[in-house]
């Protein structure tokens, strides 16, 4: 089996069950594996997805007007109390027509993501949002504050997230712009 023709970066985790390989915004290609797997068996699994991963490549590098946000942990550590004053903001801003219920908010450095919410009711946000312009973190706190009533992305939860942000859509696309 051949080398890819890609750099890529190989991550173990005892918490994979299987692999995975996902291109970043910003042209990192990481496959994550599960302990014990031979290097045979993952570059049989990076060359089923030689022609994705070009492609998620080339859709990257033609990419016109993207911003890049900063990152690494010192920017973390920096900014993450100011993420959180914002996102605490919105909240409130959002809970005058709302009760939302939430147990715990953490702002973490998360890779690919700018948000969840987890089963358990728990608010997780990227630090980055501080970098966005405050129209686009204030529909990235409000849609993850809409799976606290919709689990899911039905139809319910896009007319709970239009009720509170109209202009939604136009939001969502313009985030797209931006790579963490």
């Amino acid at each position: 089996m051949n080398q890819p023709d890609f750099k890529y970066h190989l991550r173990h985790s005892t918490r994979a069950k299987r692999m995975n390989l996902t291109v970043y915004p910003d042209a990192r290609v990481v496959v994550t594996v599960p302990p014990r797997i031979s290097k045979r068996t993952i570059l049989n699994f990076i060359s089923e997805y030689t022609d994705w991963v070009h492609r998620q490549l080339i859709k990257i590098k033609r990419a016109d007007n993207c911003v890049l946000l900063p990152g690494g942990r010192h920017d973390y550590l920096r900014h993450k109390e100011q993420a959180r004053n914002l996102i605490q903001q919105v909240i409130a801003k959002h809970s005058c027509n709302h009760a939302f219920d939430f147990n715990r908010l953490a702002i973490k450095n998360l890779f690919g993501s700018w948000g969840s919410c987890s089963a358990k009711r728990n608010l997780n946000f990227n630090y980055k949002l501080i970098h966005l312009p405050p129209h686009l973190a204030e529909y990235i706190v409000v849609h993850e504050l809409c799976h606290l009533g919709q689990m899911n992305h039905s139809k319910r939860f896009w007319l709970l997230v239009a009720r509170l942000i109209p202009d939604y859509q136009k939001r969502k696309k313009e985030l797209r712009k931006y790579l963490m």
